[in-house]
């Protein structure tokens, strides 16, 4: 029997049975008659190559209570965009496809940047970005839910258990978090069991009583790609641009809104998709390069909380993170000998020092420049600095979306 312990500041919503076929799914096409919900799903072309975006697709075809679901679509050439926008327009909702690597969004995205809003770094983030302003230009859409497609056991109840707690009227949250378990023969999430997690306690024990970090604590999966929130909150939250987008989208939400109007919510028991490589002598690719902005993130947004971190701060937290991630290995050895799990210890100790590198890397460009790379502007304030611009953002979505 799953768990239903609420032992942190935030509501869980584990999910503590099977409800009958289809019955959450009709709750929410009552309920969106009068909230229209947007499905946003940021891929790269590459994606439909593999094995998860054609199964994504075949669950969506049961997805019949949205608004409209958007593919943030990188890395696709002229032929390629044509080809995605086929293989959407089956799903039976209004489905549109945002190319960013075409003519009008590249327009769009220099004109920001001539307006000096830092939008030089691509990737997930600034396409991401880009895609909710294009969703927040519709004034209709009450919500907006967001998961990663390259799930390969992908399952239609994600996109119900995410959206449910935000849109339901008897229910008062504004931004719901995706977990989950990654297991399947061994553990996964290293960079969450060993990085994370144990950083987080690290800095509890340093910093002492802190809301913010018992609040980071309390989720179960912080570094999940799924989420959903309410198009107020949405339109005053900021983005990052690297791999610290998680840790500064549950940093700006804890900003914009109370903690009692936010949840987790469990949306399938096992969760499978790809693995980022763990490359010591790479320490700017895979999970190396995420640890390493991560941590960044992490101290930029408690620097922003007044925490003064010295030299001497740094030192006792490398060799206190050593600790805490050992007690950490300790703990899923015996939870992997328990259930009967792959777990090779020693390889976990290696991941950890490389997660030292991490840190230390994570130090010395945070000290270096605490700023870092800017977050994203707020979809409010490029409204008011460009009044008429996601009026334009939506037309040069709609205008790619109609051209064959």
């Amino acid at each position: 029997m799953a768990d239903f312990s609420q032992n942190g500041v935030i509501t869980t919503l584990q999910k503590l049975r099977e409800r009958p076929p289809g019955q959450i799914e009709r709750e929410l096409k009552t309920i969106a008659r009068k909230r229209r919900i947007v499905l946003l799903l940021p891929a790269l072309v590459s994606e439909f190559d593999g094995e998860a975006m054609p199964r994504i697709i075949e669950e969506l075809k049961g997805v019949d209570y949205l608004y409209r679901i958007v593919l943030s679509l990188d890395r696709a050439s002229a032929a390629q965009y044509r080809k995605v926008k086929k293989l959407m327009a089956v799903l039976p909702v209004e489905t549109r496809v945002i190319w960013h690597d075409g003519p009008r969004l590249k327009a769009l995205l220099k004109e920001l940047q001539d307006a000096q809003f830092n939008l030089h770094h691509p990737g997930k983030g600034r396409s991401v970005w880009m895609s909710i302003g294009y969703i927040l230009a519709d004034r209709d859409v009450y919500a907006i839910g967001l998961h990663d497609c390259d799930i390969v056991n992908y399952n239609k109840e994600i996109v119900a258990r995410l959206l449910y707690p935000v849109v339901h009227p008897a229910l008062n949250f504004e931004f719901s978090k995706g977990y989950y378990a990654r297991v399947t023969d061994r553990l996964y999430g290293r960079v969450t069991r060993l990085f994370y997690t144990p950083l987080i306690l690290t800095l509890k024990k340093m910093v002492g009583l802190n809301p913010f970090l018992d609040y980071l604590n309390s989720f179960r999966y912080p570094l999940s790609g799924e989420f959903a929130f309410d198009t107020n909150l949405a339109r005053g939250v900021r983005i990052s641009p690297t791999w610290g987008l998680e840790v500064s989208m549950l940093s700006e939400v804890y900003q914009k809104t109370s903690v009692n109007r936010i949840c987790q919510v469990e949306m399938i028991e096992t969760y499978e998709h790809k693995h980022q490589p763990l490359a010591p002598d790479r320490p700017d690719e895979g999970l190396i390069r995420m640890a390493t902005d991560i941590g960044k993130a992490l101290f930029r947004v408690l620097s922003e909380d007044g925490i003064v971190m010295s030299g001497a701060f740094f030192r006792t937290l490398l060799t206190a993170y050593i600790q805490e991630s050992r007690r950490a290995i300790e703990k899923y050895d015996a939870l992997s000998h328990l259930n009967g799990l792959t777990y090779d210890r020693h390889t976990e100790i290696e991941a950890v020092m490389a997660f030292v590198n991490s840190l230390k890397l994570a130090k010395e460009e945070f000290v270096k420049d605490p700023v870092g790379i800017p977050m994203m502007s707020a979809w409010v304030r490029v409204a008011s600095a460009i009044e008429d611009f996601p009026d334009r953002l939506f037309e040069a979505v709609e205008k790619d979306n109609r051209s064959r």
